[in-house]
């Protein structure tokens, strides 16, 4: 996990949960672009916590197949748990490195969501995805553009935040604004048929306000690793932030999102 900037395990899985809430009516709405029927076969890379792929298993149905791929033990220990309460017995998650893909002419779907932007051989995950479609299989991303965050009123804390997380994701060897590139990327590894959606949740209330808090407490152990601040500064911006998000004439938005497919 080395590459990650969020920390993991127990307590990342518990903001992924918060964050798949909030990303859920949007992702739903990008799959109806992507003629999704029962019987397919999905990989999902990156899966953190396993919403995503307990949606695409419900609608590829018990005909269907999917297989999450995660980099964090303890996330797939949990996710597993979860899978078994939920009683679905066509999805599998594996513990895997997204470079470790190594399977052909597999999948009708190959998925990831807010992976690509913490790697650095970004274009080489998307040409192992397109190895393991089908032919005629499409290739579906959702991730970010980190800089199109806003909020109003003017809140320092917040712009702060932002500052940080860009700068410890590019010294991680990641890409905060992999977003703009992803269709760019799709066409220089063969897909046809590229296509784009931009979505930016924003809110006045509820737990999509809480993302910026929680992410940044998230990314404590790698600021303070790369020497960007100090445990006191973070800790204000991290109180800052939570004021900022209870007030309930304040706008916060998450960043912007870039949804892009494309057909093998």
């Amino acid at each position: 996990m080395k590459h990650y900037a969020i920390a993991g395990g127990a307590e990342g899985k518990a903001r992924l949960k918060i964050l798949s809430r909030v990303m859920q009516p949007y992702t739903q709405n990008f799959f109806q672009h992507l003629e999704i029927t029962t019987g397919m076969h999905c990989l999902d890379i990156g899966c953190g916590g396993g919403d995503v792929s307990f949606e695409l298993a419900n609608l590829v149905g018990e005909k269907g197949r999917v297989v999450g791929l995660e980099l964090d033990e303890t996330i797939v220990r949990l996710t597993q748990q979860d899978c078994q309460q939920l009683g679905l017995t066509n999805v599998q998650f594996l513990v895997a490195d997204a470079l470790s893909l190594d399977e052909e002419n597999k999948y009708d779907l190959a998925y990831t969501r807010f992976l690509l932007t913490h790697l650095s051989e970004t274009q080489r995950v998307i040409e192992l995805m397109k190895t393991a479609l089908k032919p005629g299989g499409w290739i579906a991303i959702e991730d970010l553009e980190f800089s199109g965050h806003f909020c109003y009123p003017k809140c320092l804390a917040f712009d702060r935040y932002i500052e940080l997380y860009q700068q410890v994701v590019q010294n991680k060897g990641g890409d905060p604004e992999i977003g703009l590139k992803l269709p760019g990327m799709l066409k220089k590894a063969g897909f046809k048929e590229v296509n784009l959606n931009l979505v930016q949740p924003t809110f006045m209330e509820g737990e999509g306000k809480s993302i910026a808090q929680i992410t940044m407490e998230k990314i404590r152990s790698a600021i303070l690793e790369q020497g960007l601040s100090s445990p006191d500064e973070i800790n204000t911006i991290i109180s800052e932030l939570k004021e900022f998000a209870q007030n309930s004439e304040t706008i916060i938005s998450l960043p912007r999102i870039f949804q892009v497919w494309g057909r093998k």
